[in-house]
């Protein structure tokens, strides 16, 4: 579970490189031939992977021909991809000024106000595509990137419509439905949320996250142990040196009993993760063995990292009071 904010920033930056070869090179540029030339040497860097030296070349364009539209968008894309959010921002406004409607860009300047944390600008982006019927872009694809940042904001009710509103259209999408798994299981609909992830699995038995998320939740409640352990052996058979996984994998062994095995499978992801979550189960395991200072150890570790931790901070007082 705790790795949903890297694998929903890898979403968003697929659908960016989807989304950037959408757009017709529209015949705006200036004939002024210093300003098409540059032009002309920015695409063919894009296309080599040099975006900074892409930029570099729109941005001679540009001053040469501060009207084209094409110019604006490109250069704005290069600087997202260079993560110079604010240029970005910035180049795609102006843009937009030149052709209000275009759906791509909007989509793209979105992503870079979510990537500033401005997400009530970005979810006003997204809702303004969805007033009208879309022409470039799918309206799965703006609704599951409007879910995105209601998580974000932590907006679960609006999160879970979207992506239902996604499902309509979409039912055998199984990323869709891991993703809703999660916003259940934030909700604190935990029945729910295994029926998300048991869909997402049936639809894509390779679908690791899902098969991660399942099996760290049977383990949480303690049930259907053996079906949990062979989920999230698979999920790392597919990615062996994800400290997430070999987690669940630890916290599975845990709540069958084997302490051995819980203990070797947690420390491996501690090293792989520096996650407060770790350490505080290895605490856990320690202290089931009976070794309160190695697991007070671990808990402090696990507070290094997220002092809020609140369940360490009550471990910690209880190990106090004992003594």
């Amino acid at each position: 579970m705790r790795n949903l904010c890297i694998w929903s920033l890898c979403v968003f930056t697929l659908c960016i490189v989807l989304f950037s070869f959408v757009f017709a090179e529209a015949s705006s540029i200036s004939n002024e031939s210093s300003s098409y030339r540059n032009y002309l040497q920015g695409l063919f860097l894009d296309g080599s992977g040099d975006f900074e030296q892409a930029k570099r070349a729109y941005q001679r364009a540009v001053k040469l021909d501060s009207n084209s539209w094409n110019i604006h968008y490109r250069l704005g894309l290069d600087y997202l991809r260079t993560e110079d959010y604010k240029s970005a921002e910035e180049e795609f406004k102006k843009a937009l000024e030149l052709k209000p409607y275009t759906e791509g860009v909007r989509f793209l300047l979105a992503r870079v106000y979510a990537a500033n944390s401005k997400y009530d600008e970005a979810i006003g982006e997204y809702l303004g595509l969805l007033e009208r019927p879309l022409v470039e872009l799918n309206e799965a694809d703006v609704r599951y990137a409007l879910a995105q940042l209601y998580v974000r904001k932590k907006d679960w009710q609006k999160a879970e419509i979207e992506c239902h509103k996604v499902l309509e259209k979409n039912p055998s999408d199984s990323n869709v439905h891991f993703y809703l798994g999660y916003i259940y299981n934030e909700s604190a609909k935990v029945d729910n949320a295994i029926k998300e992830f048991s869909r997402a699995i049936e639809i894509d038995p390779n679908n690791s996250l899902a098969l991660n998320c399942l099996s760290y939740l049977y383990a949480q409640r303690g049930e259907q142990l053996d079906y949990a352990l062979s989920l999230v052996q698979k999920a790392l058979e597919f990615d062996p040196a994800n400290g997430a996984y070999l987690d669940t994998m630890g916290w599975v062994y845990f709540k069958k009993g084997d302490l051995e095995n819980a203990l070797r499978y947690l420390e491996n992801a501690s090293v792989l993760s520096k996650d407060p979550e770790i350490y505080e189960h290895i605490g856990d395991v320690y202290l089931e063995m009976g070794k309160s200072k190695e697991a007070r150890k671990n808990w402090q570790k696990s507070l290094e990292i997220d002092p809020q931790r609140l369940s360490v901070k009550d471990k910690i007082d209880n190990i106090r009071k004992v003594k």
